[in-house]
């Protein structure tokens, strides 16, 4: 059924995720990947959300299977959200896998409302130079970009930002500068001192929703 609540504008995030090859790189990531039960990380997200919270709502979907993340599941879940998307302004961010999953669904699809504001947070592009743990390195298994495509991002959303660290230990900055080639419309954010922007609070992207309300 249509969404039928109050009409705030809104607000899609999808967060990042882990994708291999093979079963056998992804065990070998999980068995060398460093694990501490006592450790909660503060998380943007939740900050953004908190701020924003009396114009916007958020829709921020757990995405299947996310440490061993196939495309085309993304794609159905993500999905599941039109129906409830209003006739408000829309704001959609995605982090890292996250980021790449927006970039490839909205160069192959229509979505269907404009958007407002796309933001890509430390966004993966390729396999060039991505994370390395112990001898495994994830890959971007079957979230393969066609960069070629990308211009049909652009045609779909009014404003697109781009944000990375420059010490980014995870995806290289050079990641990003490729969508700046790709997307010359949007705006680049580079960072100093933000690893890969697992931060408690994000007041780039905050400035830049409220531009919103100054138009």
């Amino acid at each position: 059924m249509p969404y039928n609540g109050a009409m705030k504008n809104q607000i899609i995030f999808i967060r990042g995720g882990e994708s291999f090859d093979t079963k056998e790189q992804f065990y070998a990531y999980i068995k060398a990947r460093e694990y501490n039960p006592f450790e909660h990380k503060k998380s943007w997200r939740d900050w953004v959300e908190w701020a924003l919270s009396e114009e916007y709502e958020m829709m921020a979907p757990v995405m299947p299977n996310k440490q061993w993340a196939d495309y085309e599941a993304w794609k159905i879940w993500f999905e599941k959200l039109f129906p409830f998307l209003n006739d408000q302004k829309l704001i959609i961010i995605g982090q890292s896998l996250g980021g790449l999953f927006l970039a490839k669904y909205l160069s192959e699809n229509k979505f269907p409302k404009r958007i407002t504001q796309l933001h890509l947070a430390s966004p993966v592009m390729d396999n060039e130079g991505v994370n390395n743990v112990g001898s495994v390195s994830e890959t971007v298994g079957n979230f393969i970009l066609y960069p070629e495509k990308l211009p049909n991002v652009s045609e779909q959303a009014d404003e697109i930002y781009i944000y990375h660290s420059t010490d980014d230990p995870l995806v290289p900055l050079s990641h990003s500068q490729r969508y700046k080639q790709h997307l010359p419309k949007a705006e680049l954010v580079v960072l100093e001192g933000r690893g890969h922007l697992n931060q408690p609070a994000f007041i780039e992207l905050l400035e830049n929703i409220n531009k919103i309300n100054q138009k």
